[in-house]
């Protein structure tokens, strides 16, 4: 398991917690305050100078979004981000979940099984 998918696999489980309980503890918030700088640190939270996006897990997502597949996977290999990373990005960062329909279960596998044999 990958850092990020262990920062995400925390910041999920405090947040179950909170919603358990009704309210945050102050070390929760803090906790979660934590994660979430140590998510940015992470390779999908790079910064970079595009007109579009902040970071670049939005702009893979972008490319798969507009059709450029292949060209997303190879961003993929270049910046070293694997499928679990970027889909668990997705799957935080997507707030206003404009990519659930498009990332399905049989397009992820997909994507897996293309990244194994360009990236590996």
């Amino acid at each position: 398991m990958s850092e990020q998918a262990k920062i995400l696999a925390e910041l999920q489980a405090i947040i179950m917690t909170i919603l358990k309980n009704g309210s945050a503890s102050e070390a929760e918030g803090k906790r979660i305050d934590e994660l979430e700088a140590l998510l940015l640190e992470q390779k999908c939270y790079t910064e970079i100078d595009h007109e579009t996006y902040e970071y670049l897990g939005e702009e893979i997502a972008g490319l798969f979004a507009s059709d450029h597949t292949m060209e997303a996977i190879e961003k993929m290999c270049e910046s070293e981000i694997t499928p679990e990373d970027f889909f668990g990005f997705i799957a935080y960062h997507d707030e206003d979940e404009e990519y659930i329909d498009l990332f399905t279960d049989a397009f992820i596998a997909e994507v897996k099984k293309v990244y194994e044999s360009k990236c590996s």
